[in-house]
């Protein structure tokens, strides 16, 4: 069975974000500073509680979220941890990884959001594209 425009974009989005809270989770435990861990555990659980508001919506489109593909978030984990072991400044190659998926999550986002959703899926879409940016700004990128 074929997705529609709307199904592929709306799962597109939930893939990334939970790509994303695991990759925050990561880094939180890959450091050793407290303070940003506990910050990047906060926005993980902040970005998880509307992923979890917007996966019901793919049911309303009459097709399931799909989930990451294990083996390639853990071939992304080992590529940033190379690169923070040999690079000058780990914690900045750690937190910059985190600017490219939400680099990435916030076009996706806009690009679903043109897409005529319901308005409860849009209003769901925007508290996502919100959370992304703000989480930017709290990490201070």
């Amino acid at each position: 069975m074929l997705r529609t425009e709307k199904q592929v974009a709306l799962d597109t989005v939930i893939n990334s974000s939970r790509r994303s809270i695991d990759h925050y989770r990561w880094v939180a435990d890959a450091g050793d500073d407290e303070q940003i861990k506990t910050l990047l555990d906060k926005l993980a659980l902040e970005r998880e509680r509307i992923v979890d508001k917007l996966a019901p919506q793919m049911y309303k489109l009459g097709d399931m979220p799909s989930a990451p593909d294990p083996e390639k978030l853990a071939v992304e984990e080992m590529l940033t941890q190379l690169k923070a072991t040999f690079s000058g400044d780990e914690k900045d190659v750690l937190l910059s990884s985190l600017d490219e998926l939400d680099s990435q999550l916030l076009q996706e986002i806009s690009e679903a959001v043109r897409l005529d959703f319901d308005a409860e899926t849009l209003a769901i879409l925007r508290e996502l594209e919100k959370s992304v940016a703000e989480a930017r700004k709290n990490r201070g990128n």
